[in-house]
């Protein structure tokens, strides 16, 4: 699962607990890897790779799957919501509350043990190509509206983000998963303060924002390199190459995630690293070094 998709099931998930009220002390999320537990967090959510709750374990807590792959082969005490990914309860998997699915595949076995199982009925599948062709035209629309307006009205800003990707790519991917990873932690255990409940949805959300933003810059920069005289006109068929390839590439198992996170945290950094376009990036460098 890439980062603009992880992010916005994440806030989802923040509001779902928010609305519920349930008493939430601790949280942890998965992200990627082989992971079996035999304890959670008062909640799990489970965001990439494989995450098992083995048969001889008995865990209290309610499991959110938004990405990956969730396995039940013991008893889970509390609830299951999937959200995307996929979840299966195997031959003698239990789980006490309520399987509550709305999108993703859930495979539950006849002779696993489930308290209520509630399926949300959408109107079309979420993996229908009309579906995925509509997303990607309003992910177009949007990332195409905010590069038209950025390269028309504030190129300099646009530049400078450009020019701490294409130069300084290792320093602005070192900064964008750091950078990333640490807001995203901090965001979340804000979020399980009711005072800084809604801090925490708006910081997710600009988090998402500036993940957006490092993708438009990505398609300026292809947008460059095309043979059109006009620069907005450059960048939205950039932008529109650069969101096939993001597609192309979710199609390539392993490899085509670990390009697209890389994607990510390079544009986040090179975000940040110039104060969101404002200033050129220039490394520190240290007097009298080699």
């Amino acid at each position: 699962m890439s980062p603009t998709e992880a992010i916005p099931l994440l806030i989802v998930v923040l509001l779902i607990i928010s609305i519920g009220g349930g008493d939430v002390q601790e949280m942890s999320v998965t992200f990627q890897g082989d992971n079996t537990v035999d304890s959670l967090a008062d909640v799990h959510v489970v965001a990439g790779g494989t995450t098992t709750v083995p048969g001889d374990a008995t865990v209290d807590g309610d499991v959110y799957v938004i990405g990956g792959t969730a396995a039940i082969d013991g008893t889970v005490d509390g609830d299951v919501t999937l959200l995307n990914g996929n979840l299966s309860v195997r031959d003698g998997g239990t789980v006490t509350g309520t399987i509550q699915t709305y999108s993703g595949s859930a495979a539950i076995s006849s002779d696993a043990s489930v308290g209520r199982v509630s399926q949300f009925e959408a109107p079309t599948p979420s993996s229908s190509p009309a579906q995925r062709i509509g997303a990607f035209l309003l992910q177009f629309l949007v990332l195409g509206a905010f590069g038209w307006w950025l390269v028309e009205r504030h190129p300099l800003v646009i530049e400078n983000v450009g020019a701490a990707i294409t130069e300084h790519a290792l320093v602005s991917g070192v900064v964008g998963s750091l950078g990333a990873t640490t807001l995203l932690v901090l965001f979340v255990y804000m979020a399980f303060t009711l005072i800084l409940l809604p801090v925490a949805i708006v910081g997710l959300f600009a988090e998402f924002l500036i993940i957006l933003y490092g993708q438009a810059v990505f398609g300026y920069l292809i947008g460059t390199r095309l043979p059109i005289e006009r620069d907005g006109v450059a960048t939205l068929a950039g932008i529109a190459a650069f969101l096939l390839v993001l597609e192309l590439l979710g199609l390539v198992p392993y490899l085509g995630g670990i390009a697209q996170l890389a994607v990510a945290v390079v544009g986040f950094g090179a975000v940040l690293n110039t104060y969101f376009g404002l200033q050129r990036f220039v490394p520190v460098t240290i007097p009298g070094g080699i």
